[in-house]
């Protein structure tokens, strides 16, 4: 495997207080990373730096062998549509729009033909088990298909990484399941890149590599699957 990204030294500081004290991690093209630690650790304040959602403090984010300008507002927002795919524990989806109108959303933004979106989008929705709820709006499904509609939306435009901030800390056990399932797949099938923050640890256990953040720095590394590594490429 191949470095796709790549955090050096990175350092947060919101109000005053260091959040991040010098991150440096290599994500692997095709792994199923999970980052771990108590809350206030900064796990989910990294995923956000390496998603390009937020400016680090000092240090650099290299993301295919780029290094990021982050004063380069409009190349940012680029970057994030193309490269990155973001699912977080709070769906976010747009009240007013039916499942495939919220799905359609990040492929327009991108200039996609709006044909094109819409068959893509409706496909993704099929290939999630939500053939009936593409035309339903989000206060008429549950919570688990609300979850499944936002990963169709993150997969909307091919990313090359899956950015996943407590995807299952809103569902029940089943939902959980089902949702980490689809992510599984996605990494296995597809060979998504995926970064996911959770603080269930059997669900950590699932993915290649854990990571445990505390107090902002990475104190743990847990290959949890050997043989993904054989072949990795710094």
């Amino acid at each position: 495997m191949k470095i796709i990204l790549e955090a050096v030294n990175i350092k947060k500081k919101i109000k005053q207080e260091l959040i991040l004290k010098g991150i440096n991690l290599k994500v692997y093209k095709g792994e199923f990373l999970s980052i771990i630690g108590a809350s206030g650790s900064g796990k989910s304040t990294l995923l956000y730096i390496l998603g390009l959602l937020d400016k680090p403090t000092g240090g650099n984010i290299i993301l295919e062998g780029e290094n990021i300008d982050f004063k380069n507002v409009k190349k940012l927002t680029v970057l994030r549509n193309k490269k990155f795919g973001f699912v977080f524990q709070f769906h976010y989806l747009i009240p007013e729009f039916t499942a495939v109108e919220n799905v359609i959303i990040p492929m327009l933004k991108a200039k996609t033909n709006k044909k094109q979106a819409l068959q893509r989008a409706t496909n993704l929705l099929k290939q999630l088990g939500l053939t009936e709820k593409i035309n339903k709006r989000p206060f008429e499904l549950s919570g688990g298909e609300q979850q499944r509609v936002a990963i169709a939306r993150a997969l909307a435009n091919k990313p090359s990484i899956i950015l996943a901030d407590e995807p299952t800390g809103n569902l029940d056990s089943k939902n959980t399941q089902n949702v980490m399932e689809i992510l599984l797949n996605l990494n296995n099938k597809y060979k998504t890149t995926i970064i996911m923050v959770t603080h269930e640890l059997e669900l950590a256990k699932l993915t290649d590599r854990t990571i445990e953040l505390v107090d902002g720095k990475i104190t743990k590394e847990i290959i949890n699957k050997p043989d993904k590594y054989t072949h990795v490429q710094n």
